[in-house]
């Protein structure tokens, strides 16, 4: 029986590359957590170029399947998917098998009322050893620097949001960052957000994660994020920043400083609104 008064209609995308063991389950999974809500609804499997069987296999356990020719990236992948949603309503889930596909059941309940519902990782496989925890608690306290708000789950790759709203969205990333870059850009622009806790497992074959080299896009990422959307907060930063040099240089030489990166702040903060202004 449905929760639903006003019943939306699902578009579910599963972006996959080489998940051959894994993505068979998670669309079985997946229909069969929204058989039971109710909904309308389609599977959409983007397979990035896979080496393997995933497009067989996804095909075989009754999705439809867009194929890049070339590996392009998760973020891209995403978009593949979305571009070729029918319905408003956008599901993602990682084809690997480390969300459940049951645990959709609690975002469903949250639509129409916000824009985006994340499920929040939770417990210790999320935070992982003292080293991972470590970086994963700096990078959700960067973000919540850029969003100004509690981020619990920052990249989560089980979300539901609106396809409209992505329309909006500046595309700064085709890769690992894109679920980040759309929980900035959401929260940023005063989008509605829930962040719901979920369950999260091991996932099945390799992580194709590069922790080095995925951590340093992911700051350039929030960097961009903020000086798009609040440029004067990060130059405000590094203003205050500016005024230490000055027992080492002179006070003078930061006080300079810290007023020329201030300025700059204000004069992109303004440049900003007056884009915002002619946008309406």
């Amino acid at each position: 029986m449905s929760l639903f008064s006003n019943k939306p209609e699902i578009s579910a995308v599963i972006p996959a590359y080489n998940e051959e063991d894994a993505v068979a389950p998670t669309i079985k999974g997946l229909r069969a957590a929204l058989e039971a809500s109710g909904l309308k609804f389609e599977i959409i499997t983007v397979d990035d170029g896979s080496a393997d069987g995933t497009a067989a296999a996804a095909e075989a356990a009754g999705s439809k399947v867009i194929r890049h020719p070339v590996n392009r990236g998760y973020g891209r992948t995403l978009l593949s998917g979305i571009e070729a949603a029918a319905h408003e309503w956008i599901l993602i889930i990682d084809a690997d098998g480390s969300y459940p596909p049951g645990e959709t059941a609690k975002l469903l309940p949250h639509i129409p009322a916000f824009d985006m519902v994340v499920g929040a990782r939770q417990g210790k496989l999320f935070w992982g050893s003292r080293p991972k925890a470590f970086m994963r608690w700096t990078y959700l306290t960067l973000a919540r620097f850029v969003a100004g708000e509690r981020i619990p789950d920052a990249n989560s790759g089980l979300r539901l949001f609106r396809k409209s709203a992505v329309k909006e969205m500046p595309v700064m990333c085709f890769g690992y960052s894109f679920t980040t870059t759309m929980t900035l850009s959401f929260l940023a622009a005063g989008r509605f957000v829930r962040f719901e806790s979920i369950e999260f497992t091991d996932r099945v074959g390799h992580s194709k994660v590069k922790p080095v080299r995925d951590i340093l896009r992911t700051l350039q990422i929030m960097t961009q994020v903020i000086v798009f959307y609040n440029p004067l907060k990060l130059f405000s930063v590094l203003a205050l920043l500016c005024l230490p040099a000055g027992l080492a240089a002179g006070w003078s030489a930061g006080l300079t400083g810290a007023a020329v990166f201030f300025s700059c702040g204000c004069l992109l903060d303004r440049l900003r609104m007056g884009e915002n202004l002619h946008r309406k």
